[in-house]
């Protein structure tokens, strides 16, 4: 069992100011942060992102510090 929680209405409150700050849209965000609209939309719900997409907001927000050992770019396929 863990021994922490992830405080979901905190990350949601965060991608929320950083947003405004830099003009977005909810709808322009998600494919910023290669999420779906759903995605946001569940953490506004109050709802655990999964794994990855937490990846994803932490490094956005700039909150991936001291994470770096375990957090890599995802590949992309090269056609």
């Amino acid at each position: 069992m863990s021994t922490h929680r992830l405080d979901v209405p905190e990350p949601h409150r965060r991608l929320d100011v950083r947003r405004r700050q830099q003009g977005l849209p909810w709808r322009q965000l998600a494919p910023r942060l290669d999420l779906s609209a759903s995605t946001l939309s569940r953490l506004a719900d109050g709802n655990r992102p999964d794994a990855d997409a937490l990846v994803s907001l932490l490094v956005w927000l700039d909150l991936d510090d001291g994470l770096n050992c375990v957090i890599k770019p995802k590949e992309t396929d090269h056609a």
